[in-house]
This record gives C-alpha cells, sequence and structure tokens, in this order.
C-alpha cells in the first residue's frame, strides 16, 4: 500500500489553523476568553506599549512637570513678579493644569525652607495668585495629566479579579480532566433534580476517560471492503457538560490527513446538569480545507420545527437510533459514525434529551491505495 504525498498549500495550512481555533473557541469559552485577555495584555502592554510604540513625553506643561521641577518653574515665576512682570502674565506663563491648592501647597513647602533664598518673592506670588483666585491662563482646565490614584486602584483591582477568574477556571480544567474510571454507569436518581417536566434525572458516574477516544477493534462496514484507517469509541453521558471529543486522521505513516471529533450541538431545558438534545459529528479534511457536520438528533429535537430551523446552518439532521450508522465524506476523507448504544433521560416531553450515548466512529483515505 503506497501513500500520495500531498502537500497544502498555506492558504490551506491557514485555513486548518483557523478552523481548529474557532473549534477550541467555540467548545472551550472560558479558556479562549482567558488566552484573548492574557494575550492582549502581552501584546498592547509589552510589545505595543513598552517596545514599538513607547510613551514618549513633549511639550510638557509646567503642571506635567514633578515637584522638583515645579519648585523650579514657580520660583522663576516669583522672580519674574518681582522684577516688574504684572500677576496676571505670570498666572497666564504657568500654563493650564494647575490647581489653586496645588500651588499653595508647593509655595508652602518652598516658604518653609526659604526656597534659594527666595521666601518673600514666593510669599508675594502666592499673595498675588490668592487675590486673582486661578492659577493659567483664563478658562484653563485644571485636570492633572494621567490617572488618577482612584483609577489606577480600580483598574488594578480589575486586573487583580481577572488573574483570580483566571485561576480559578485553569484549576477547575485540571480537576475536571483528573484521569477517572473508564466505564460509564447510571446510579440512583438524585434527589431535587427534574427532567424538562417532571421525572427524576438520573445522573451516571461521568468519566472524562469514556468521552475520550477510546481505540477499539477494527470491524466489518457495510458497502466497504476496505479496512479503516482507524476505529475507536466515544460516549456522550448526562453530566459530562464539557463533551467534545476530537481526534486526528493520520495515514499509516503518520502524514496528517484531516481531523474528526463529537460534541454537544444544542441543549434543552434548564438546569444542572445540561440536556443535550442533540450532538455533532464533524470531519475536517486538509485537502478539502473545509469541515461538514451532521447532526445527530433526539426523537423529540428532530420533530420540533424550531429546533431544526435553528441547527440548520451546521449541518444536515439525523434522527439518530440504536445500530445507525451516519455517513460523513469530504475530498479524501470518510468517516462511519455507529450509534452503539442509546438512551433517553426521563421527563416530559419524551426522548427529549440523551441519557448516554456511545459512538464507534472509524475513518477510511481515498489519499491511500
Amino acid at each position: 500500500m503506497t501513500v500520495k504525498q500531498t502537500q497544502p498549500t498555506v492558504k490551506q495550512q491557514a485555513a486548518m489553523y483557523i478552523m481548529i481555533g474557532k473549534q477550541l473557541a467555540s467548545s472551550y469559552v472560558w479558556w479562549a476568553l482567558l488566552i484573548a485577555l492574557l494575550v492582549g495584555l502581552a501584546v498592547g502592554l509589552i510589545v505595543l506599549g513598552w517596545w514599538i510604540w513607547p510613551v514618549q513625553w513633549g511639550d510638557a506643561k509646567p503642571s506635567s512637570l514633578s515637584p522638583q521641577y515645579q519648585q523650579t518653574y514657580l520660583n522663576a515665576s516669583a522672580n519674574s513678579l518681582y522684577a516688574g512682570m504684572s500677576i496676571q502674565d505670570v498666572s497666564t506663563n504657568l500654563g493650564e493644569g494647575w490647581s489653586l491648592d496645588k500651588v499653595n501647597n508647593l509655595l508652602d513647602q518652598m516658604i518653609a525652607q526659604n526656597y534659594a533664598g527666595n521666601k518673600a518673592n514666593l510669599a508675594n506670588l502666592k499673595a498675588g495668585l490668592n487675590h486673582l483666585g486661578a492659577v493659567g491662563p483664563v478658562g484653563a482646565s485644571t485636570n492633572q495629566p494621567g490617572l488618577s490614584p482612584a483609577v489606577a486602584v480600580v483598574l488594578a483591582f480589575i486586573v487583580l479579579v481577572l488573574a483570580i477568574i483566571g485561576g480559578l477556571l485553569i484549576f477547575r480544567r485540571l480537576r475536571s480532566e483528573a484521569p477517572g474510571a473508564t466505564v460509564v454507569t447510571p446510579t440512583a436518581a438524585v434527589s431535587g433534580q427534574t427532567g424538562i417536566e417532571g421525572g427524576e434525572v438520573i445522573v451516571p458516574a461521568v468519566s472524562r476517560a469514556a468521552g475520550g477516544a477510546r481505540a477499539v477493534e477494527k470491524t466489518a462496514w457495510v458497502g466497504e471492503t476496505r479496512a479503516p484507517l482507524n476505529q475507536f469509541a466515544t460516549t456522550y453521558a448526562l453530566g459530562d457538560d464539557r463533551y467534545d471529543m476530537s481526534k486526528s486522521i493520520e495515514a499509516p505513516n503518520g502524514d496528517f490527513l484531516g481531523e474528526c471529533g463529537v460534541g454537544i450541538s444544542e441543549i434543552i431545558g434548564t438546569g444542572v446538569p445540561e440536556k443535550a438534545t442533540a450532538l455533532e459529528v464533524w470531519l475536517f479534511d486538509k485537502n478539502d480545507v473545509r469541515t461538514i457536520t451532521k447532526v445527530l438528533m433526539s426523537d423529540y429535537a428532530y420533530n420540533d420545527a424550531a429546533i431544526r430551523n435553528k441547527l440548520a446552518p451546521k449541518g444536515d439532521a439525523v434522527a439518530i437510533k440504536k445500530g445507525d450508522v451516519v455517513e460523513l465524506k469530504t475530498q479524501t476523507l470518510k468517516i462511519g459514525a455507529r450509534v452503539v448504544d442509546l438512551a433517553y433521560g426521563s421527563g416530559t416531553p419524551a426522548n427529549a434529551y440523551f441519557q448516554q450515548v456511545t459512538l464507534e466512529l472509524a475513518t477510511w483515505s481515498d489519499a491511500i491505495n
């Protein structure tokens, strides 16, 4: 058996990575938000703010200077007043951005220190400015540039809260992925939890290992003369609200051919755990650069026009039953999804959400002879 070597173009590779990114973002919304936040901070603050376009100060007004240089400017203004400049001109030359209280505090410090032996002139400047009742040109703003301490504290608090939320999400994700038993079995009904309307929700002991791709023995498939490239099983069980299985499709020599997977497509009702009324099986072909999807619906969802219309953009609707085989085919790849086990949850309407669904998926490639 030989393998036809196919090298995807740059455009195809870019489309593939975008597709994978979209699927990850739609499956792990909080992770996507956290990563986007961290990347945005890194790019905006470090790359753009400190490296490529750092802040550069120019044409600063006296009110924007540090206290040391503000005192120097006020001392020169006091000397100008002593030399005969009017207090109105001295005030105008100080520029905008001052507050009278700020200037009084600085002048009080300078007078107490007898700054540059100019105590009398500084006292005269203070008296003149207080007589005017303002500092700077007529109608000048007294807002100081930059962030106020209160705003800085609020921003720091927001960043801290986001960091804590991100840490909790990571911790929760790591705990949810802790290894467990590989068998999903129902347990007794959980008291107080109800179905869609009435009836108790039977919550199985969910294992994330069962929700993943488990290799199984290759079997014969109707209409196929070739053995599958690989064959695996995956189980969705009520309670696995983050169920989203994906697996790479590879040639025998390890070449990447595409990817396929199963995830929750639609939930119904309210409360916890979420109740899946439709799953979606998808197939990505690197040579086709597109993803095709079929929506595996419960009996209730398939017969509900509103749900059918809502999910129509995702792919063809299929009302699944135990033993059914759903086929997806692209330019060079094909997968078959066989419904090995199917159980509905209790409550009304009947057959509205899945209690447990086990699928076996097999893959074939036309790129391999």
